[in-house]
């Protein structure tokens, strides 16, 4: 596996990722559950910012949803239920959004 350089938050849990060596950053390989860990939550706030983006292009006419891919289409529909259903939980965090 790969070996990259994490930094950790007070907690211990990570909070920053590199490829290469800065600071106080500790080297670890890219197959360590914590790395996985963090790079899932990265991908999820990615997901996140690409669904709203496509909602704002759609919203201001640059295309429409019936453009897109069928395929992608129902997996956005299915992500919008989902956050939809979720939004009227409340975040024990206290974040302005539901949980999900």
């Amino acid at each position: 596996m790969q070996q990259v350089y994490i930094v950790r938050d007070a907690e211990g849990e990570i909070s920053g990722l590199s490829a290469t060596p800065s600071g106080d950053a500790e080297p670890v390989t890219t197959d360590d559950p914590g790395v996985q860990a963090f790079l899932r939550r990265l991908d999820v706030d990615l997901v996140r910012v690409l669904e709203d983006v496509i909602d704002l292009l759609i919203a201001r006419g640059v295309f429409r949803f019936t453009d897109l891919p069928e395929s992608a289409r129902e997996k956005l529909l299915f992500r919008k239920t989902l956050r939809s259903q979720w939004q009227s939980v409340p975040d024990p965090l206290g974040s302005e959004e539901g949980i999900f």
